[in-house]
C-alpha cells in the first residue's frame, strides 16, 4: 500500500487550496494509499535556525511538530504540497517547512532516502495561468535537491473567491486523478 501525505499551507482551512488538497487525497484514497494531511497553520513550526545539525545527523535539534511531519515524509512514497501564492512565492506557513527539510540530504548535499513523487497543489488570485510559472519552476528545482520529483502540478487561477475551485467541476477532476494516478 503507498503512503501518501499532504501538507496544505493556506491559512483558509476551507478555501482552493485545501478543496484541492482533498481532493487529491481523496483519489489517493480511492486508489488504496494509506494518507495523512496536516494543516500547516495548525501545527507549531519554527524556523530554522542554521545550525546544520540535521545535515550531519538527517535529524533537526529542534523540538516542535516538524519532527512528526519529517518522519511522515520519510515514510512516504507521495508527497502532496499545497499552497495559494503570495507575493509570487508559496505561503509563510510552506516556507517554514520548506526551510526544514535540509536533513533529507547530507553535508554533500546528496540524498538519504529514495526518490518521492511530489504533487503541487497551487492557488493563485491572478487569472494568467503563466504569472508565476518562474517561482514554480524554482520550486520545483529545489525540490530534486531532497529528491521529491514533481510528477503533477494542479493550479487553481482566478481564484480570490474560496468557493473557485469548488465550483470547476474540471479542475476537482484533475485534482482528483492527479491523487488516483499515483
Amino acid at each position: 500500500m503507498k503512503k501518501v501525505v499532504a501538507f496544505m499551507g493556506s491559512p483558509r482551512k476551507n478555501g482552493n487550496t485545501a478543496t484541492l488538497v482533498q481532493e487529491v487525497i481523496r483519489g489517493a484514497q480511492d486508489a488504496g494509499a494509506e494518507t495523512t494531511v496536516f494543516t500547516l497553520s495548525d501545527m507549531n513550526i519554527k524556523p530554522c535556525q542554521g545550525c546544520l545539525v540535521c545535515r550531519k545527523t538527517g535529524q533537526c535539534v529542534m523540538q516542535d511538530d516538524f519532527q512528526n511531519m519529517f518522519q511522515h515524509i520519510i515514510d512516504a512514497d507521495v508527497v502532496v504540497f499545497g499552497s495559494p501564492i503570495y507575493l509570487w512565492q508559496i505561503s509563510a506557513q510552506m516556507k517554514l517547512l520548506w526551510d526544514r527539510l535540509c536533513g533529507l540530504f547530507d553535508e554533500n548535499h546528496k540524498p538519504r532516502y529514495a526518490a518521492k513523487s511530489v504533487i503541487m497543489v497551487y492557488s493563485q488570485g491572478n487569472p494568467n495561468a503563466q504569472a508565476f510559472q518562474a517561482s514554480f519552476q524554482t520550486n520545483e528545482t529545489m525540490l530534486k535537491i531532497f529528491n521529491l520529483n514533481v510528477v503533477a502540478t494542479v493550479l487553481a487561477t482566478a481564484g480570490n473567491d474560496p468557493n473557485t475551485a469548488a465550483n470547476h467541476k474540471e479542475l476537482l477532476a484533475k485534482a482528483y486523478e492527479a491523487g488516483k494516478t499515483i
